[in-house]
């Protein structure tokens, strides 16, 4: 059997490795040093809830006159939106801002292939103030990229995210 390189294999993200969910054990596995294709798409899965699910420094501090704190890791998240009305909002700006905050904040997802949608309810009067978007893209991944389909649901009364595989 052909071992894969180490240039070929998953590698988990940064946060992942640096877990040690076992300390006694002084060494692991090369198995429990990459990541399987699943893993891969379930620690993305719970990546973007913690980005979705957080609140960012700009909303908090003007940043203007620091726009490398506004683009770095110090700005993680997104402006809070409890509290808000579906019919107070945008929902061309919502996409573009949760977008913007994947591409900042998540590589794992090739750019190129990056969409958000929202999705308007079926029945607007059952919706109970939240909104939902359909997020598509491909993760990098050798030898091909992994399709991305997620269902993501906001409630503007809890300012809650979900995200679930569309898979």
């Amino acid at each position: 059997m052909v071992e894969a390189s180490a240039r070929d294999t998953l590698q988990p993200a940064l946060l992942d490795r640096l877990t040690d969910n076992d300390p006694s054990r002084k060494v692991e596995s090369r198995d429990e040093r990459v990541v399987s294709r699943a893993q891969l798409r379930a620690s993305v899965l719970r990546d973007l809830a913690w980005l979705f699910n957080t609140t960012s420094l700009a909303a908090e501090v003007d940043l203007k006159a620091y726009p490398l704190v506004e683009r770095s890791i110090l700005n993680f998240g997104l402006a809070p939106l409890s509290g808000k009305l579906v019919s107070g909002l945008e929902l061309s700006k919502l996409e573009a801002t949760l977008k913007e905050a994947i591409l900042r904040f998540e590589p794992r997802i090739l750019p190129h292939t990056l969409s958000v949608q929202g999705v308007l309810p079926s029945d607007p009067v059952g919706h109970h103030n939240s909104l939902s978007f359909e997020i598509k893209g491909e993760l990098w991944c050798h030898p091909y990229p992994i399709d991305l389909l997620l269902k993501t649901d906001m409630d503007l009364e809890s300012g809650e995210v979900r995200i679930e595989d569309g898979h």
